[in-house]
């Protein structure tokens, strides 16, 4: 058997290529790897937004202060709901699942832009650490609720700017996440589909301005 081969075969476990170690983790472009590091970092987020709950329960076990003042209780509220919601529930199966099996479903090699992909992960770790240190910075940890719904949050002394940017970091993860992903199903599907889908992708991907790119490219300008 070549050495080729073995390239080609060799478990996404135990790939090496430029980097080893850590590296060969967090800098690996491969679709499998990005999926497992969705899953780790999704499940560590996942343990800090059990903590702010549990510690929250704790609260409410008795009337009257239990362990934390009702500043602290509302800041509380807010990190575990940005956590939970930005950085669990939403990425669950798409970043996990999507990335892991996606292109495996698709008979790919990987999705359709894997540097991306790997952004997209940085991304949701950058925003996932923001939010939580947003607990530590001077001003306190915002008190506004996981929607920070106005007026109350431009009128709260505490420093919702670091958990908003948080915020908006994930939504940008998300972004390149489902760009890759989306990419991958359109490229699949623009080569194994028959004649009379192509109007009706051609209309589905009107409204993004890049239905006659894809049209031309897809199918050659039919």
């Amino acid at each position: 058997m070549s050495s080729t081969t073995n390239d080609v075969n060799v478990s996404y476990l135990d790939y090496k290529g430029k980097h080893s170690g850590l590296l060969g983790w967090i800098l690996s472009v491969d679709h499998k790897r990005i999926g497992i590091l969705y899953l780790v970092t999704m499940l560590a987020f996942f343990a800090v937004g059990v903590t702010f709950g549990f510690l929250m329960r704790l609260e409410l076990i008795a009337p009257g202060r239990t362990i934390m003042d009702p500043q602290t209780y509302n800041s509380f509220f807010t990190l575990h709901g940005i956590i939970m919601i930005f950085l669990f529930i939403i990425p669950g199966l798409p970043a996990v699942f999507g990335n892991f099996f996606l292109p495996i479903m698709l008979g790919a090699a990987d999705v359709a832009f894997p540097r991306l992909n790997l952004m997209s992960w940085w991304l949701f770790l950058i925003g996932g650490i923001l939010a939580v240190t947003s607990v530590f910075l001077p001003g306190g940890a915002p008190d506004t609720g996981w929607t920070f719904y106005i007026p109350y949050s431009v009128r709260t002394s505490t420093n919702v700017i670091p958990a908003l940017m948080a915020a908006f970091v994930l939504g940008f993860y998300k972004l390149c996440s489902h760009c890759s992903q989306i990419k991958s199903q359109g490229n699949d599907i623009f080569q194994n589909a028959s004649f009379y889908l192509v109007a009706l992708f051609h209309c589905l991907d009107s409204s993004s301005g890049n239905s006659n790119y894809w049209y031309n490219t897809s199918f050659g300008g039919f």
